[in-house]
C-alpha cells in the first residue's frame, strides 16, 4: 500500500508474569533488615524476592531460613487470609519489590503481575487483565477491571499517580463481582499504602537515572502515644521527556498524610489523604505503520504500508523535519503541557463486637481535574479535560461462628464526571476553524455523566470437615446513569440518557486440601459491567444506549509445596464467556466512534507458576500463561464480523522467568537478580487496524542491591528494558500518514538507588 501527500490527510492478554509478594509489614520505601532472610511469594505467580523475612507460614508460625518458601496474607477477598490457602490466582507485590526494580508507577508494575497489561494513556493507566479492559479514556466509557487505593474505587485518571511508600500491590484475574461488583468484569487491582507504625523513625529512597532521572521519597513515622500514630510521605520524580520534542516527561509532586488511632484492642480507625500534581509534560502518540520513501536527493515521493514502521529511525522521535514537513500540517509537534490536581481521602474503621466478628466502615472523597492543554495525535494538536467528584461508603460485617466465616456489607457510591475531548487545536475550546477542514471537533464531549449506586453483598465459607470448605457469595445492586452532552455525529445536537439497571451475581465454590500444602479448588462465578452510552442522539433504530455487559466463568486449579517447602507448583485453568462486552476503538480521523456490545466473547486458558528455592539465598521461577481471547458473536449493526479475532492486548503466549541470588559479607548482603518476560503478537483493537499490531517481544530487567548488616540503609543498581524493546501502548487507526498512531511503552532506562531508615 502507498500514500502520497496528498492523500496524507484522510488518512494481551492474560499475562503469566512474574510476581513479588510482601508480607503485611513492609516497613518504609526500600528498607531491607539486617539479613536476607526467606523471600515471599505471589499468589498463583512465579515470585519476585522479596528482602523482608516477616512472612508467616501456613501454619501461622514465623518463618524461618530452614523452612522453606514464606507464606504471605493477602486481603483480595476483604478478609485477611493465606495468599496459599486463597482459592484465586492472587498475586501480591510489596512495596519494596517494586522500588528494589525502579518502579514508582502502575505502568511499570505490569511485568510483575500475570495476565495484565497496565498501559500509560496520557495521564490514564488503562488497566487489562486477561485481555478484558477498556480502551478508551472518555467519560462515557467506565474501566472494565477495577482499581483501589485501600479499598477504595479510584476512577481511571486517578491510576496513574506515583506508587510510593507502599504496603502492597494485589491483583485478581477474572470476575470479581461478588464482592467488588462494577467495573470489575475483569478483575480487580488493590494497592495499601503503608499504615503508621507506634515507633518514631524516618526513612527515604533517593534515585537518578539516565534521562536525567531524580526521584526521592522521604517518609515520617511519628508515635503519639501508645495509641496514636501519624505517617507523613513526600514524593517527587523528575525526568525528561523520553520523546524529541520533550513530552513523556515528568514533574510529578505528591503528598500523604495518615493516622492510626487504637484506643483499645477492639477499635481500630485508619484516616488518610493524599494530593498529586504533575507538571510535566504528557506523551505524545507517535505514527505507525508506514515507511517514508526518497528519492537520490532525499525529497519525499511517498509512503509504503510497513507494520512495525515508524517514521523516524528513533520511534521516541516525535518530530517531521526537513521533507516530513509536508506531513506537518499544523506545525511540528511540541511538548504537551497539563494541568493535574488530584486529591483523595479516606479512612477505615474496625470494631470488634465480641468473638469472632468484626464491624468494618470504609468512607472516601475523590476529586480531580486534569486538563492536558495540547498533545499530539502524531501531528494533529488535540485537548482534553476530565473532571470527577466521586463519594464511596462500604460498611461489612466478617466473622467465624463455628466451622462458618463470613462476610456480609452494603455498598454505595455517586460519581459526578465531565470529560471534552478536541482534535485539530493547539489552544482547546474556542479554537479557530482550519478552513477547508473539519477542525477542530470534538472527539468526546459529555457535559455531565452521574452515575450512582448501591448493593447489599456477601460470602459465605462453611467447613464441611477439616479437610473440604465449600464457598457461596451473591450481591445485588442498582446502577442509575444520568447523563448529557453534545453529539459527536453533527457536533451541535444535544443529548441525554438516563437509565438503570438491577443486577444479581453469585458465586459457588470449593476448596479441598489433599495434604496441609496442597489444596486443590474450584468455582463458579458472575459478573457485570454497567450500561453507558454513545455520545450521540437517541433515534428511532439508533438507541444511544451500550448494553449491560454480563460474564460467567469458572476456575478450578491446585497450589501445592513439595520437598521441604522448597518448591512451589501452582496451576490455574479457566473458561470465562462474556456477553454484550462493551467493546471500543478509535480512530482519529473520524468525529464519532461507537461502543460496541460484542455478543458473545469466550477466553479459556491455563496459568503455570513454578517456583524454585533451592537455598534461603537462591530463587528460581518460570511462568507459562496461555489465554484465548477470541470473539464468538461480534457483528456490527452495520453488518461487520469481527468474528475470530483477538481482543485487545491479548497475546495468546507470555513466558516469564526469574533468577535471583544472595551474596553475603561480614556486613551486609548483596541481593542480584534479573527477569524476563516473552509475549507473542497482539493487536492493540478489537478490529485490529493496519498499524495496531504488536509483534512478539522479549525484555529483561535486572538490579543489584546492597543492604547493611544493621538493615538502616542500602544501595543499588536497576536496569528496566534491558534489550531496549519498542513496544507500543494505547494505539489509534488513522493518523498522518497513518494508518495507525500510537503511545510507547518506556525505552531502557537505568539508575542508581540509595535507601536509608532511622
Amino acid at each position: 500500500m502507498r500514500l502520497t501527500a496528498k492523500s496524507m490527510l484522510a488518512g494481551t492478554a492474560a499475562i503469566g508474569a512474574l510476581a513479588a509478594a510482601a508480607p503485611a509489614v513492609a516497613q518504609g520505601p526500600a528498607v531491607a533488615p539486617p539479613t536476607a532472610g526467606p523471600m515471599a511469594q505471589p499468589g498463583n505467580a512465579a515470585p519476585v524476592a522479596d528482602p523482608v523475612p516477616t512472612a508467616t507460614d501456613a501454619g501461622g508460625e514465623p518463618a524461618s531460613a530452614d523452612t522453606g518458601i514464606a507464606d504471605i496474607v493477602v486481603t483480595a477477598q476483604k478478609r485477611s487470609e493465606s495468599l496459599q490457602k486463597t482459592p484465586a490466582a492472587v498475586t501480591a507485590v510489596s512495596g519494596i519489590a517494586l522500588t528494589q526494580r525502579g518502579i514508582a508507577n502502575l505502568a511499570a508494575a505490569q511485568e510483575l503481575v500475570p495476565a495484565a497489561r497496565f498501559h500509560q494513556e496520557g495521564n490514564t493507566v488503562q488497566v487489562f487483565l486477561r485481555g478484558v479492559g477498556s480502551n478508551l479514556d472518555f467519560a462515557n466509557v467506565q474501566p472494565s477491571v477495577a482499581f483501589n487505593f485501600n479499598g477504595i474505587f479510584i476512577p481511571r485518571e486517578g491510576t496513574s499517580v506515583g506508587l510510593y511508600d507502599i504496603d502492597r500491590l494485589e491483583a485478581l484475574p477474572g470476575p470479581q463481582g461478588t464482592l467488588y461488583g462494577r467495573s470489575a468484569i475483569g478483575g480487580t487491582v488493590n494497592v495499601s499504602f503503608a499504615r503508621p507504625e507506634f515507633k518514631n523513625g524516618v526513612s527515604g529512597v533517593f534515585e537518578a537515572g539516565n534521562y536525567d532521572l531524580y526521584h526521592g521519597t522521604v517518609v515520617g513515622n511519628l508515635a503519639a502515644s501508645d495509641t496514636l500514630a501519624f505517617r507523613a510521605a513526600i514524593d517527587y520524580t523528575h525526568r525528561d521527556g523520553y520523546m524529541t520534542s520533550g513530552s513523556d516527561s515528568r514533574k510529578d509532586f505528591s503528598a500523604r498524610l495518615s493516622a492510626l488511632w487504637q484506643p483499645t484492642d477492639d477499635v481500630s480507625l485508619y484516616v488518610w489523604g493524599y494530593t498529586a500534581e504533575k507538571n510535566g509534560n504528557t506523551p505524545n502518540l507517535v505514527n505507525k505503520g508506514s515507511r517514508p520513501n526518497y528519492d537520490a536527493a532525499g525529497n519525499l515521493t511517498g509512503f509504503t504500508y510497513d507494520e512495525n514502521a515508524f517514521l523516524r529511525p528513533n520511534p521516541y522521535d516525535d518530530s517531521r523535519p526537513g521533507p516530513l514537513a509536508v506531513t506537518a500540517p499544523f506545525g511540528q509537534p511540541t511538548p504537551s503541557t497539563q494541568d493535574y490536581k488530584n486529591w483523595v481521602t479516606g479512612g477505615q474503621l474496625d470494631v470488634k463486637l465480641g468473638e469472632g466478628a468484626t464491624l468494618t466502615y470504609i468512607p472516601s472523597f475523590f476529586y480531580l481535574n486534569s486538563t492536558v492543554n495540547v498533545y499530539w495525535l502524531g501531528v494533529l494538536p488535540a485537548y482534553k479535560q476530565d473532571i470527577y467528584h466521586a463519594t464511596t461508603h462500604e460498611l461489612r460485617l466478617a466473622g467465624d461462628i463455628g466451622r462458618v466465616n463470613y462476610l456480609v456489607g452494603l455498598y454505595g457510591y455517586r460519581t459526578v464526571q465531565s470529560g471534552e475531548a478536541l482534535v485539530g487545536t493547539a489552544v482547546g475550546p474556542g479554537g479557530p476553524a482550519i478552513p477547508g477542514t473539519p477542525f477542530p471537533f470534538h472527539s468526546s464531549n459529555v457535559l455531565r455523566n452521574r452515575l450512582r449506586g448501591a448493593a447489599v453483598f456477601g460470602q459465605v465459607t462453611y467447613e464441611l470437615t477439616d479437610q473440604l470448605r465449600v464457598t457461596g457469595g451473591a450481591r445485588y445492586g442498582i446502577d442509575d446513569v444520568n447523563a448529557n452532552g453534545i453529539a459527536l455525529d453533527d457536533q451541535v445536537t444535544p443529548y441525554r440518557f438516563n437509565d438503570s439497571i438491577k443486577r444479581f451475581d453469585y458465586k459457588i465454590g470449593a476448596q479441598y486440601d489433599v495434604a496441609p500444602r496442597i489444596m486443590l479448588y474450584v468455582q463458579y462465578q458472575t459478573g457485570y459491567q454497567p450500561q453507558t452510552f454513545n455520545e450521540v442522539a437517541d433515534l428511532p433504530g439508533r438507541p444511544n444506549r451500550v448494553r449491560t455487559g454480563t460474564l460467567k466463568a469458572i476456575a478450578g486449579g491446585f497450589k501445592a509445596r513439595f520437598f521441604d517447602n522448597t518448591l512451589q507448583i501452582n496451576d490455574e485453568i479457566f473458561y470465562s464467556e462474556y456477553r454484550n462486552l462493551a467493546q471500543q476503538a478509535y480512530d482519529a480521523s473520524k468525529l464519532f466512534n461507537p461502543i460496541f456490545n460484542a455478543g458473545k466473547v469466550t477466553i479459556p486458558g491455563n496459568q503455570l507458576d513454578i517456583l524454585w528455592q533451592p537455598t534461603v539465598d537462591d530463587r528460581l521461577n518460570l511462568s507459562v500463561s496461555y489465554i484465548r481471547n477470541r470473539n464468538k458473536d461480534f457483528v456490527t449493526p452495520d453488518g461487520v464480523s469481527y468474528n475470530g479475532l483477538s481482543g485487545p492486548y491479548a497475546a495468546d503466549w507470555t513466558i516469564n522467568g526469574g533468577i535471583s541470588h544472595d551474596f553475603h559479607f561480614t556486613s551486609g548482603y548483596v541481593r542480584a537478580q534479573a527477569d524476563a518476560r516473552y509475549e507473542s503478537k497482539w493487536f492493540a483493537d478489537f478490529v485490529h487496524n493496519p498499524g495496531t499490531r504488536q509483534d512478539a517481544y522479549a525484555k529483561i530487567n535486572a538490579s543489584i542491591t546492597y543492604y547493611s548488616e544493621d538493615g538502616r540503609w542500602n544501595a543499588g543498581i536497576w536496569g528496566r528494558n534491558l534489550t531496549d524493546k519498542v513496544v507500543i501502548a494505547a494505539t489509534a487507526a488513522a493518523g498522518i500518514p497513518g494508518p495507525a498512531t500510537a503511545y510507547l511503552d518506556s525505552p531502557r532506562t537505568y539508575g542508581v538507588r540509595a535507601g536509608f531508615k532511622f
